[in-house]
């Protein structure tokens, strides 16, 4: 990605619009491939969304969320101040996206309303006091830091971290098109803990031993791989439930949440065994495609009524996935 702040593409910064164009444009190219248009990636992002945008729908509503987190950091990065009134940051994304489709205009009354639905969504599943384009909107300026001082690893998190945010808010937003309401969001969980009580649970709910009078109608394997579910006087699913909660962190909502997408993970993984989706590969024989859908599954939305919604949840793990394999050619590189 050139920069449009790089001091050796232009004497002058340019004008908001062009660095919120330059950006938005760029990051939805890098997303080709991986936004699902229900069951189908789609090989063009950005055609996707200018059509939500011109339906008026929640898809639509985060490049508005994206120019609105643009604009900040192009008055960090010029000005080294914060933009001067954060009451017309809509206004001013809604201007921005206009300036280089002007078919949004007509509908800015609508996706704005989307756009603060949308990140009052994030927020309460991220438990963040902030709303979700002020990280991004750092990211944004880390990512041109890191540019103008050349330094090429910096910069590539920071491209992952603004490319995933973006993922994560389509996610988000798809989820939110899909529902006739506005369900209270399940908590996010960090990734790395997520897993440990995914791989935890999945432990204590393989199928016991027979001789303790338990009668399986499925199998739990390990690594959480649904195989045949288990049945007993006492649920081996709840008994594990029960002891890996005692181990999560956080209040009991947190707890709770867990849980919750522990359980819809087990039944996209189910899902996947029944019916393999060769978007996602090998759910059940590929270490990295049953990684990258653990891994989504402990931040992609999720309602408590509804479970995962395919499309948000196999657009993150089809990411998880492309970073999990450039990681481990990078590691099997000769050096």
């Amino acid at each position: 990605m050139v920069s449009a702040l790089d001091p050796a593409a232009a004497a002058e910064p340019p004008h908001p619009h062009d660095f919120s164009e330059q950006l938005i444009l760029q990051l939805y190219e890098d997303l080709d491939g991986f936004l699902f248009d229900g069951s189908e990636a789609v090989d063009n992002a950005w055609p996707l969304v200018v059509d939500a945008v011109r339906a008026g729908r929640m898809r639509g509503a985060v490049p508005l969320v994206f120019a609105r987190a643009t604009l900040a950091a192009h008055h960090r990065l010029v000005f080294d101040e914060p933009p001067p009134d954060e009451s017309l940051a809509l206004d001013a994304a809604g201007d921005a996206i206009a300036s280089f489709l002007p078919e949004a205009r007509a509908q800015l009354p609508a996706l704005k309303n989307h756009a603060e639905r949308l990140t009052r969504q994030m927020a309460i599943a991220e438990q963040s006091p902030d709303a979700i384009h002020v990280p991004l909107s750092q990211t944004i300026q880390r990512f041109y830091v890191a540019l103008g001082q050349e330094n090429a690893a910096a910069g590539s998190r920071a491209l992952i971290e603004m490319r995933s945010i973006i993922l994560h808010l389509d996610a988000c937003a798809v989820m939110l098109d899909q529902a006739e309401s506005a369900p209270e969001p399940i908590r996010v969980i960090r990734p790395d803990r997520f897993h440990d009580y995914f791989m935890h649970y999945a432990s204590l709910a393989r199928t016991p031993d027979s001789a303790r009078g338990e009668r399986p109608l499925a199998t739990l394997a390990e690594g959480g791989r649904i195989t045949a579910v288990i049945t007993e006087d006492q649920h081996p699913l709840e008994a594990a439930a029960t002891a890996v909660r005692a181990t999560i962190h956080g209040d009991d909502i947190t707890r709770d949440h867990a849980l919750v997408r522990i359980r819809a993970l087990l039944e996209v993984l189910d899902g996947l065994r029944r019916a393999p989706n060769p978007l996602l590969g090998d759910a059940v024989g590929d270490d990295t495609v049953h990684l990258s859908l653990v891994l989504a599954a402990a931040t992609a939305p999720l309602s408590a009524s509804s479970g995962f919604r395919f499309p948000a949840i196999a657009q993150i793990a089809r990411f998880n996935q492309h970073l999990l394999r450039r990681a481990a050619a990078v590691d099997g590189a000769p050096h």
